[in-house]
């Protein structure tokens, strides 16, 4: 991965997790949770954030045990090594953080 692809990432991070916050959370919570509907707008808002961070957390937290068990570049040397996958999950943590304060302005 060059030096700047993780920026690449990080902005696509953004994008998706923009999209789930503003369109799929709404959309898959009114189907499979009933409570959602009566959620004030405020509730609303609160609720689609969690859904949002339990994906992140879910998929860069499943990358992370991945990296450590399966990837020879970081038990090679975990320091200063420069594993492609790393780059990428610092990436998508990285736009899901911007994601997070864009929200919250």
């Amino acid at each position: 991965m060059a030096s700047l692809d993780w920026l690449i990432v990080a902005i696509a991070s953004f994008i998706v997790f923009q999209i789930m916050f503003h369109y799929l959370s709404a959309r898959i919570s009114v189907f499979f949770c009933n409570g959602y509907r009566p959620l004030t707008d405020i509730q609303k808002t609160e609720w689609n954030s969690r859904v949002v961070s339990t994906f992140h957390a879910l998929v860069v937290g499943l990358l992370c045990l991945y990296l450590l068990w399966f990837d020879d570049a970081v038990n090679a040397d975990p320091i200063w090594g420069e594993p492609t996958l790393v780059k990428l999950n610092v990436g998508l943590t990285a736009g899901y953080l911007i994601s997070g304060e864009y929200i919250f302005i």
